[in-house]
């Protein structure tokens, strides 16, 4: 059997420092980042990942499945992350309710996720245990009991959750109508991942069954350990517990590569509820893999400088200077299998109207557009972005995470090990063409949060 192939979160990094007008001190900081990450691949299609750390006697097992809210279709939204609750439902050889339980009763905890392009379960234990919490999740691969017994109960949880993160939330509700504007109605990023109060309703065990069967195989699923373990321990037990699990055939997965029609739009809530208004404006943006894909690191530069830390422009100037804001951020998530978006936005100060807050926005847009950006500050960009790919090292939620993202998403190996470098060569006149490509009107959607009139 060949060794797993070696690489590093941070590999290239050198490379990349020697593309940057501070390459001596990013080589040096980089040095101090390094984490091994070890891959091999099981007959059966999982691939596996191993990022050693022997900080803690402790380990991080997370499974995560090549599949989402945006694999859904209209109508029985809410699939993926109604099954996420169902898979601790209890299989032959764990009773329902138990996972967690076991976890717990040996010092570890877990939780799981489900985004638009993945859904992940995760366990936190001693690395003695790592045994225990690979062979009860290899188990529940395959073998959940999805029954009408525990969907009905269940249900109402979801719905609960529904209510208390977005029915009872103005900015969520708000936030759900936008993404409908921006990606267009019915579409994969527009249906929200908890799904339509409706849809949660009509959900059963067919609808539940046949999702299962479709898109939990070992072929479909990345396994990531991180801590005080060895790729040959984690080998051992990934072909003892995940090796007998056999591949199934796997639908090729859709994303359109446009989004919503008549754009601009604006989208307003006025609520009694809202205490805090809110200005944003969203443009769709090119991800790693759909769009205009040689703009994602640059976009990723250009919303670090212009909103991404309380140094920004943004924040210098409506938040210090003006005093016009409370806050002020920008935005942008290239790790998505279809289009994604450049967020702007701004909490203004009691005596700002939102309109002043608009023509502030638009103001230093205008600049930057005009006028470019520094040399200095896309230095300074860089080098926040890739201490925080270091200090992401240190945890082991947030390396497996960064690995579940991109592995998931259409990503590679070698696209993580090529990012710092990639990051590192983005050049000013790179960042200007990003914004310029990005910030148009015919891609972008207002939205306005504030209070229902006379409720203030």
């Amino acid at each position: 059997m060949p060794l797993p192939g070696r690489r590093t979160l941070l590999g290239g990094l050198l490379a990349g420092a020697a593309l940057s007008p501070s390459g001596p001190a990013l080589a040096k900081l980089f040095a101090v980042g390094q984490r091994n990450a070890e891959t091999f691949t099981l007959p059966n299609g999982l691939q596996a990942i191993v990022l050693p750390s022997r900080r803690a006697p402790i380990v991080t097992q997370v499974v995560v499945y090549k599949v989402g809210s945006a694999d859904e279709t209209f109508g029985r939204t809410g699939a993926a992350h109604f099954l996420e609750h169902m898979m601790f439902k209890g299989t032959d050889k764990v009773p329902s309710g138990e996972f967690s339980r076991i976890v717990s009763r040996n010092g570890g905890r877990d939780n799981a996720y489900t985004t638009f392009d993945s859904t992940g379960y995760h366990q936190t234990i001693a690395a003695e245990r790592l045994d225990l919490v690979m062979r009860m999740e290899a188990d529940r691969m395959t073998g959940v009991h999805i029954t009408e017994r525990e969907i009905v109960p269940e249900r109402q949880v979801i719905l609960e959750e529904r209510r208390m993160r977005t029915d009872n939330v103005p900015a969520s509700l708000l936030d759900e109508a936008v993404r409908e504007q921006l990606y267009g109605r019915h579409k994969p990023y527009a249906m929200p991942v908890i799904g339509y109060v409706d849809d949660i309703k009509r959900l059963g065990v067919n609808d539940l069954a046949g999702f299962y069967r479709r898109h939990y195989a070992p072929n479909n699923a990345v396994l990531i350990v991180a801590g005080d373990t060895t790729t040959e321990q984690v080998r051992k037990l990934a072909e003892r517990y995940y090796g007998p699990i056999a591949s199934r055939k796997i639908e090729p997965r859709l994303r359109p590569s446009q989004g919503g029609t008549d754009l601009p739009q604006k989208v307003i809530r006025a609520d009694a509820r809202v205490v805090e208004p809110r200005w944003s404006r969203l443009w769709l943006a090119p991800s790693y893999k759909v769009g205009d894909t040689k703009y994602a690191y640059a976009l990723q530069v250009l919303a670090r400088l212009f909103g991404g830390t309380e140094t920004s422009r943004l924040s210098r100037v409506l938040v210090e200077e003006r005093k016009t804001a409370l806050s002020a951020w920008a935005s942008y998530g290239p790790s998505s299998l279809g289009l994604t978006s450049f967020d702007i936005g701004v909490h203004p100060a009691k005596s700002t109207s939102l309109n002043a807050v608009e023509e502030a926005v638009t103001g230093e847009m205008k600049k930057l557009l005009d006028g470019g950006v520094t040399a200095g500050e896309v230095e300074r960009a860089q080098n926040q972005l890739l201490a925080a790919a270091i200090y992401s090292q240190d945890s082991l939620a947030s390396g497996p995470r960064i690995y579940g993202t991109a592995l998931s998403t259409g990503s590679t190996m070698a696209d993580i090990d090529a990012w710092p470098q990639r990051i590192s060569a983005v050049t000013p006149a790179e960042v200007l063409d990003a914004a310029r490509h990005v910030w148009r009107d015919e891609g972008a959607v207002t939205a306005l949060l504030t209070p229902a009139e006379g409720s203030r």
